[in-house]
């Protein structure tokens, strides 16, 4: 190889380097918008790296999906969820017990219930 070649190589080998990894993170070529995501669970962290929310497909939903949201210490505050049956919202006291529920029973009709501090349903209306 000539001296000229080498010279060359060696230029656009450093420019390269350089590029790929000295370059501000704000370079368009690093910005990827994806048009899927498949995935059985999806978690997000504060930066504690505490559970705040958890997007998954939960057996308890016979094939349909569940969103959780969590609280700052990670107890569950509230899920959504979805089955073959219809769906449901449930919302969580300070403990993570059951407070209020909405859903749909087995008549496809939609219930409220109302829990005690203790998560034991206390009232519902149909």
């Amino acid at each position: 190889m000539k001296a000229f070649e080498r010279i060359f190589l060696y230029s656009v080998l450093a420019a390269l380097v350089f590029y790929v990894f000295l370059v501000d993170d704000n370079v368009e070529s690093k910005e990827v918008i994806q048009e899927e995501i498949w995935a059985r669970r999806i978690i997000i962290v504060n930066e504690e790296g505490q559970k705040v929310v958890m997007l998954c497909a939960d057996s308890r939903t016979e094939g349909g999906g569940r969103v959780d949201i969590f609280s700052g210490d990670g107890t569950s505050g509230a899920f959504m969820s979805a089955s073959k049956k219809g769906g449901g919202i449930a919302i969580n006291n300070k403990y993570g017990d059951l407070a209020i529920i909405m859903h749909t029973n087995n008549e496809d009709k939609g219930i409220i219930g109302v829990c005690n501090r203790d998560g034991k349903v206390i009232g519902i209306l149909p």
